[in-house]
C-alpha cells in the first residue's frame, strides 16, 4: 500500500510541475538556402527552387526571404547610312528606365537608371550593317526584405518537405531622349542578376520540458520495476 501511495505522489507531483510549466519553446532559424539568377534582359522572369522545410527538426513557424541583384540599362545608337554622322546635339541622347523587381511574400524593389549622354560622331554602315555607339547605367546592391510570413504548420505547409518554388519577375519601363539625323535609330535594354536567400524558422521544445516528460517517464518505469 506504502508503494501505491508513494507511486501515485510521485506521478501527482510529476504532473502538477508539467502542468504549471508554461507551454513554451525555442525558435531556431535554418541557414540561408541561396538561387542564382541571370537575365539578358530587364523584362524576364524565372522559377527557383528551395528545399523544403525538414519536419523532423520541429514544427515550422515561419518562412523569410529577401533577394539582392545588380542591374544595368544599356542605350545604343545605331547609324544605317554610308556616312559617319553626329549624335546627341543640340540635346545629348539617353535612356531613363524605372526597373521593377518583384517576388514572393510581397518582395519589390524599384530603382531607375539613366544613360551617361552619348554625343559626337558615329561610323558608316559597314556593307549594310549598322554601326553602334553605346553608353550604360548600372547599380548593385538593389535590394528587397527580409520580409518574413508567420503562421502554424497548416497555413505554412506549402512550405514542409520536397521542393518549393520562389518566382522573380523584373521588368522595365522608361524613355530615351536626343537629337539624332535621319536613318539614325536608337534602342536601349539591360540585363539583371541576383541572388534569392530562402530560411525557416521553426520550434523546438524547450529542455525543461523535456527534462520534466523524462520524469513522467522514470516514474512509469519504477512503477513497472515495483510490480515485477
Amino acid at each position: 500500500m506504502k508503494k501505491i501511495l508513494s507511486l501515485l505522489a510521485t506521478g501527482l507531483t510529476a504532473f502538477s510541475l508539467m502542468s504549471a510549466a508554461p507551454a513554451s519553446a525555442t525558435a531556431v532559424t535554418t541557414a540561408w538556402q541561396d538561387q542564382a539568377f541571370s537575365f539578358t534582359s530587364v523584362n524576364d522572369s524565372t522559377d527557383l527552387s528551395f528545399l523544403g522545410f525538414d519536419s523532423s527538426l520541429g514544427s515550422l513557424i515561419g518562412v523569410t526571404i529577401k533577394f539582392s541583384l545588380s542591374e544595368t540599362l544599356v542605350d545604343t545608337v545605331y547609324n544605317f547610312t554610308n556616312k559617319v554622322l553626329n549624335v546627341g546635339s543640340p540635346i545629348p541622347v539617353s535612356a531613363t528606365s524605372t526597373i521593377t523587381a518583384t517576388g514572393p511574400l510581397n518582395l519589390v524593389s524599384v530603382n531607375q537608371l539613366t544613360t551617361s549622354a552619348l554625343t559626337g560622331s558615329i561610323g558608316a554602315a559597314v556593307n549594310g550593317v549598322p554601326t553602334t555607339k553605346s553608353a550604360t547605367a548600372s547599380s548593385s546592391n538593389v535590394s528587397a526584405g527580409p520580409n518574413t510570413i508567420t503562421g502554424n504548420p497548416v497555413s505554412l505547409a506549402g512550405y514542409i518537405g520536397g521542393n518549393n518554388t520562389v518566382t522573380i519577375n523584373v521588368t522595365g519601363f522608361g524613355t530615351q531622349n536626343g537629337s539624332l539625323p535621319p536613318n539614325v535609330l536608337t534602342g536601349y535594354d539591360g540585363s539583371a542578376d541576383g541572388i534569392v536567400y530562402l530560411q525557416y524558422i521553426y520550434d523546438i521544445p524547450e529542455p525543461a520540458t523535456i527534462a520534466l516528460f523524462a520524469m513522467g517517464l522514470l516514474a512509469l518505469a519504477q512503477w513497472r520495476r515495483r510490480q515485477g
